[in-house]
């Protein structure tokens, strides 16, 4: 047989690739996004996950996420299942109101309820392939606000430039251009941070006097240019996808766990309406690293910006280049509060380089 013919995954047989995550930190965060990456992108320079934490898997017996089925499928066992337990939390709160008992109590005796209904409703987040200055590429992950407004930016540089913000390229017919990700907290508290995009920009003395802004579209670093095949992630890879019947039947296999921790949840029987608080879910969640890696399309490309269920394209998108997919790396797990939990990627560079 010819060696011609034989097709095999060399990327196997080299070590395996670190994944990189791009942490926004309080202050000013300045990033490149990069191109739509494969043909699983559709065009779109991020993607979206809606993701649930709080879930043991049965075969492993470890905790670890599940990317939720509602986008997919447009149906979700486990928002289906928060809203009955939401319910319940209200109407347990209307019974005992009625009986007399106070506003504390009866946010103390819910406690373990709402507990378990903020663990399993599915966090929303947006990934980007970014690089920063240092020309490092990695994973930016963008709350909702942070996300919108990142497109809004990117809209108006289109409208003023018409050219492509994700470009690879910093010609003056084809550049893309330097976001500032700014993050402030004037609490310290999680749910307090704020999020705020803003293109880069100088400022220029004018000949005649004043000041103007101008964007910075300054190169990125030959190496991002040159290996972006290499360095960008294929972000439907990140999470591995269950349909609606396979993750109920890991949502039902954890019911019995979930009915243990807190016993409100069993909506088979009527809950007990006593004062005393059930007992509280451990507020813990386990993290699995990402899975895969694929190649992107590095020509010019048009990319798509909208979000009702990422369809209707703001520029036709470039024709999909085929990619290569990389086979998945092994996974790890490390245990995070709550808190934590919002910020899916937290400890992926973490778990994934340890």
């Amino acid at each position: 047989m010819s060696n011609t013919k034989i097709k095999i995954n060399l990327d196997s047989l080299k070590s395996r690739k670190e994944w990189k995550r791009h942490k926004v930190k309080d202050g000013h965060n300045v990033y490149r996004v990069l191109p739509p990456f494969g043909d699983s992108s559709n065009g779109y320079p991020y993607r979206k996950w809606q993701i649930v934490w709080g879930l043991i898997d049965p075969e492993s017996g470890r905790a670890r996420p599940y990317a939720d089925t509602l986008m997919a499928e447009k149906r979700s066992p486990v928002i289906e299942f928060v809203n009955e337990l939401k319910a319940r939390a209200e109407k347990m709160a209307v019974s005992l109101a009625s009986s007399g008992v106070g506003e504390e109590e009866i946010s103390e005796r819910l406690k373990g309820l709402n507990a378990l209904i903020n663990d399993l409703n599915p966090r929303t987040s947006y990934i980007y392939n970014a690089a920063d200055k240092a020309g490092e590429v990695g994973l930016l992950e963008l709350k909702s606000t942070a996300h919108k407004d990142m497109k809004a930016r990117m809209n108006e540089y289109i409208s003023d430039y018409n050219q492509d913000p994700t470009s690879l390229n910093s010609a003056d017919d084809d550049s893309g251009v330097w976001f500032d990700v700014i993050r402030t907290n004037e609490t310290g508290k999680f749910r307090d941070t704020k999020y705020e995009v803003k293109k880069v920009q100088s400022k220029v003395k004018a000949a005649g006097g004043g000041v103007s802004f101008v964007d910075d579209r300054s190169p990125l670093p030959d190496a991002v240019v040159e290996n972006y095949d290499n360095l960008g992630y294929d972000l439907s890879a990140i999470y591995q996808q269950k349909t609606y019947e396979e993750l109920k039947g890991i949502l039902d296999a954890n019911l019995p766990r979930l009915f243990e921790l807190c016993p409100d949840a069993d909506l088979s029987v009527e809950p007990s309406l006593s004062a005393v608080p059930t007992e509280t879910v451990a507020k813990t969640t386990t993290r699995s690293a990402p899975a895969a890696v694929a190649k992107p399309a590095t020509t010019k490309v048009a990319i798509k910006l909208d979000d009702e269920d990422d369809e209707t394209p703001v520029a036709a998108p470039a024709a999909p280049v085929r990619q290569a997919t990389r086979p998945a790396t092994a996974t790890a797990t490390v245990t995070v509060t709550t808190d934590e939990a919002d910020d899916f990627m937290a400890e992926a560079d973490r778990i994934l380089n340890s």
